[in-house]
């Protein structure tokens, strides 16, 4: 690519308007439910949460509540979570059961979702069939190590609804990563205000300014995967707004550690320990003469070879198709994940019931481990939005978003105005809602 274009066709190349009450109103919020949440496969965990038979995680969107289990060695199972006798639910949180017990009256039901006992069941003669109290399933479908549920009982397969995903992003293999660390908080905005804050990267010269330390703010594409979108650099190499390899007269062997060692500090993801210490050989090796090409490709080798040591085995990457991936994408209609050979930053967004200035907001780190030396991780919740908390990087988006939702609210805001090139992944976003929402897509903005 070596045009500043919009990477998609027809209409949706130019300028566009989006109306703000979908992101300020209870009645759409409450929509939501039926038309969107209800109709489209979602990320409820990860396999690695529920790795024996018997492991539960019970999944909240809204007022639905899903018990994820692991059923057998090979299968996992999603089941309403409500008692069929008078409603109670049955599960929160995580854990491990045999059978699942309602703590009002006793039932229970085997993993497989059918009924083992009922109190005194001959009450009911033959009105109580097997049939009419089993769980109610819900659709489960997996890819790379994410757990998918899916309320719709003709929804299409998970593999169809990701489209280009698996494509793109099946050569880093994050199936084999885990949790390196969790956490999760409420954010005071509109759960597409959240995702759409880490769906370009437009704002981060301004919102990020240490990160042109390196180079200064890169151009960073963002396209359409059909409801899905993916943002990546327009030359150079490096974290979004770095821009590395577009200033001649920094040393590309400081600027592979200074970026290591910055995403380190500031979000403490989007590398790993193995990296910075590669780079470090990698500046300390090459002589001053070295290009950004060569000391990109002397980083990876020594890390490589380091990770090797320790029993941790690296993909095999295209390096076309790697380049065409991108840094950042987002799976419709609210993660995102940031892969990587080694590792994964990612984010899963959740309204906070119907109200539509708060959202439940979730960040975890992924990563490549020896195998037996996975750290056992648990969701920590923060609610300070401070860089000791987070990272100066997360810090500052939250500092964006309970701003944005305000603003949202201003009389002195007719529209929403996307840039074509830079936040064409919103625009895509937000055509992909309007096609569930059952309403008019982004409108052209005249000229």
């Amino acid at each position: 690519m070596n045009s500043k274009q919009p990477l998609l066709t027809d209409d949706i190349e130019r300028l566009v308007t989006l109306p703000v009450d979908a992101y300020i109103s209870e009645t759409h919020a409450r929509d939501e439910k039926e038309r969107l949440w209800k109709k489209t496969w979602q990320v409820a965990y990860r396999e690695e949460e529920i790795p024996r038979v018997g492991n539960y995680y019970t999944y909240d969107i809204l007022d639905q509540s899903i018990i994820v289990v692991r059923s057998d060695e090979d299968t996992i199972s999603a089941y309403h979570n409500v008692c069929q006798h008078r409603g109670r639910q049955l599960t929160e949180g995580c854990g491990h059961a045999g059978r699942f017990h309602c703590k009002y009256h006793g039932w229970q039901w085997n993993l497989d979702g059918e009924i083992a006992n009922i109190y005194d069941r001959d009450d009911w003669g033959d009105a109580l069939k097997d049939e009419d109290v089993r769980l109610p399933r819900v659709n489960v479908g997996r890819w790379g190590g994410f757990v998918f549920i899916n309320f719709d009982p003709d929804c299409e397969p998970l593999e169809t609804y990701l489209e280009t995903v698996p494509f793109y992003l099946d050569q880093f293999q994050v199936g084999k990563m885990r949790y390196k660390w969790r956490k999760w908080t409420r954010v005071a905005c509109n759960w597409k205000v959240a995702i759409e804050a880490f769906n370009e990267g437009y704002h981060a010269r301004t919102t990020h300014p240490m990160l042109s330390r390196w180079g200064g703010g890169s151009v960073v594409w963002s396209g359409a995967q059909g409801r899905h979108s993916n943002l990546g650099h327009l030359g150079g190499s490096g974290g979004i707004g770095t821009n590395i390899g577009d200033k001649q007269e920094v040393d590309p062997r400081e600027v592979a550690l200074g970026v290591a060692q910055q995403m380190k500090e500031v979000c403490n993801a989007n590398t790993t320990d193995t990296i910075i210490e590669a780079a470090q050989r990698a500046r300390d090796t090459l002589p001053p003469t070295a290009t950004a090409v060569e000391v990109s490709m002397t980083v990876m080798g020594i890390a490589r070879e380091i990770d090797r040591e320790r029993g941790v085995e690296w993909p095999e990457i295209d390096p076309e198709k790697y380049l065409l991936a991108g840094i950042n994408w987002n799976i419709f209609p609210n993660t995102i994940i940031l892969p990587n050979a080694t590792f994964c930053l990612g984010f899963r967004v959740r309204p906070d019931g119907y109200d539509p200035d708060s959202c439940i907001f979730e960040v975890f780190n992924l990563e490549r481990f020896p195998e037996g030396e996975e750290p056992r991780v648990e969701n920590q919740y923060e609610s300070e939005f401070t860089a000791e908390r987070w990272g100066l990087l997360l810090a500052q988006d939250f500092g964006n978003m309970p701003y944005v939702q305000k603003g949202l609210k201003s009389d002195g805001l007719a529209s929403i105005k996307p840039n074509p090139f830079w936040e064409l992944s919103i625009i895509n976003f937000r055509r992909a809602l309007a096609g569930y929402m059952g309403y008019g897509g982004p409108e052209p903005l005249n000229r």
